[in-house]
């Protein structure tokens, strides 16, 4: 989900210029199958709310660019590596707006439960723009929405300064309905909602939109997807015992931990750490999630691509126990696709791991 440091602002500059020269190309149909967003009388139905023109046409290009390098890979290879039965939930930790990876990995759950810092804020709503502000809003929309098509996850960073944008604010609820147009997703309802001390479960809400449940529909069956914003360092999670009780029921699910900036591997996210290994079913991540030596404790690890060192932003000793179980591996599984910081082939790395009876 998150890469929260400046050091690849120059390779941001570099890789929005390649893009723009990319996506400028003609007109690409998004996508067939496209979903439609609230389809009701109060909100007529809109094929893609967000982007309008030339703006909506790069954004299908940059949509056909994912999808030809990451999502359609990932997809084949989730069909026969992960083969999850339909229905059930998904717990996604750390996910930022990335719902797109997890739909791909789990195309058949009905529920999907993600987790980040930010505040979702209410979806976007060009008309009730300005002229200019709805023309800096797309243009700045564009330019993540053409990132994210090439690095596959969110820069923490990037989150956070729209959050102080108070002139074109795009929002992770925006991002969110923006992903599941993309794949498919019909989406019915869009409301805020907060944790129900009384039962422990999260509740449609009259209150702010810092957390947000998206009710949904594909080929005829019923998804929800609820965003949950949380801080889940051990400074909070060891004071509010009604979240930690939420956070090990949802832990029994498949988990999927991409692109999480080795957090789990700090001391001061140990409470969330200890929950997973006591409880998921099933662990799907790259190299940043669970340490090996945590990961290994659920069960038998299976180990795709290749695994040398963290990408060096981070400290090189990470994962050192990773490193060594594939160097002394000889079943390691071929990965097709790069949906984390590093990107070659050497470098770029999945684990699954299921829990042993």
């Amino acid at each position: 989900m998150v890469l929260s440091t400046f050091s690849l602002k120059a390779a941001g500059v570099r890789l929005l210029l390649s893009c723009a020269c990319l996506f400028a190309v003609g007109p690409v149909v998004a996508n067939d199958v496209q979903g439609k967003y609230l389809s009701t009388s109060a909100q007529p139905s809109s094929g893609f709310p967000f982007l309008q023109g030339a703006n909506l046409t790069q954004a299908d290009a940059a949509w056909q660019f994912y999808q030809q390098n990451m999502g359609q890979p990932m997809s084949t290879w989730a069909h026969t590596e992960i083969q999850q039965p339909a229905g059930g939930t998904v717990f996604y930790p750390f996910s930022g707006p990335d719902f797109v990876t997890a739909a791909q990995l789990f195309p058949q759950a009905s529920r999907f439960v993600m987790v980040a810092m930010q505040a979702a804020g209410e979806p976007a709503s060009l008309s009730d723009m300005s002229g200019t502000r709805a023309q800096n809003f797309q243009a700045k929309f564009l330019r993540e929405w053409m990132k994210f098509s090439r690095l596959a996850f969110f820069r923490t960073d990037d989150l956070n300064e729209d959050l102080r944008d108070k002139h074109a604010q795009i929002g992770v609820t925006t991002i969110l309905i923006t992903f599941a147009l993309y794949l498919g997703y019909d989406v019915k309802e869009v409301y805020p909602i907060a944790l129900d001390p009384t039962n422990g479960q999260f509740i449609q809400t009259t209150g702010d939109w810092k957390s947000v449940r998206l009710i949904m529909s594909k080929a005829g069956k019923p998804v929800m997807l609820d965003y949950v914003s949380l801080d889940l360092s051990d400074a909070h999670l060891s004071q509010v015992e009604s979240t930690r009780a939420w956070l090990e029921r949802e832990s029994r699910n498949p988990v999927l931990l991409k692109a999480a900036s080795h957090l789990l591997q700090e001391t001061y996210f140990s409470i969330l750490r200890d929950i997973l290994v006591a409880n998921a079913k099933m662990v799907i991540q790259d190299e940043t999630g669970l340490n090996y030596t945590h990961l290994s404790q659920i069960g038998p690890v299976d180990l795709y691509g290749g695994f040398l060192y963290p990408h060096e932003l981070f400290n090189r000793k990470k994962q050192e126990s990773l490193a060594q179980a594939y160097k002394d591996s000889k079943n390691i599984k071929p990965l097709p696709f790069a949906f984390s910081y590093n990107k070659t082939t050497e470098r770029r790395s999945v684990q699954i791991v299921r829990r042993a009876d």
